[in-house]
């Protein structure tokens, strides 16, 4: 049997942003949020990437960090739905700002999906491939645990959720950050 090797590479880039906190009403002055694209991943059998292939990771993160940063400015421009990069913490106060709930709700459901999807393939796999007479059980221990897992991040999720929107309850007024696409239009630009 071969051995092959990972050949992985993310791309990220830098988006200025600023706000005025909504607790000590001081602006936050020049920050970034460094938003980055998916992994992009080659397997090969040797240490070295050929050209073609280097090109082709490349390439391939490239095209996961323009969608990422599409959908980032999708979502803030269109939804008021800003992406966790954007931190919300005041440099001056340290405290959180309403805004921020928007981008943790939309996340909240994230890990929960991954953990039962993740449950439901263990316990098939033990299901169909323990051999043991009991695989029946087993399976469904397996799908029990990741389905309690699930429910526990989700609870987490829910807590953050709640205590941020606590902390912020009582701010007068509502600000968005201020975001400087402009920085990375060539990004948007490209299809």
């Amino acid at each position: 049997m071969g051995t092959y090797y990972r050949h992985k590479k993310t791309e990220t880039i830098d988006v200025p942003y600023s706000f005025r906190c909504e607790q000590c009403m001081k602006d936050s002055g020049p920050l970034k949020a460094t938003i980055s694209g998916m992994e992009a991943e080659i397997n090969s059998n040797y240490r070295e990437l050929e050209y073609n292939k280097q090109q082709k990771l490349n390439e391939q993160a490239h095209k996961n960090l323009v969608s990422a940063v599409k959908e980032a400015h999708k979502n803030a421009t269109e939804k008021q739905i800003f992406n966790k990069a954007f931190k919300d913490e005041c440099p001056h106060c340290h405290k959180p700002q309403s805004w921020a709930v928007s981008g943790m709700k939309d996340e909240m459901f994230g890990t929960p999906i991954v953990l039962i999807i993740v449950g439901i393939i263990v316990a098939a796999g033990c299901y169909f491939f323990s051999g043991v007479d009991n695989a029946m059980t087993i399976a469904i221990g397996a799908g029990a645990l990741f389905l309690v897992l699930a429910a526990g991040s989700l609870i987490i999720n829910m807590v953050k959720i709640g205590n941020k929107k606590k902390q912020t309850a009582t701010v007068s007024q509502k600000n968005v950050p201020v975001i400087e696409w402009g920085a990375v239009q060539h990004i948007l630009n490209e299809k």
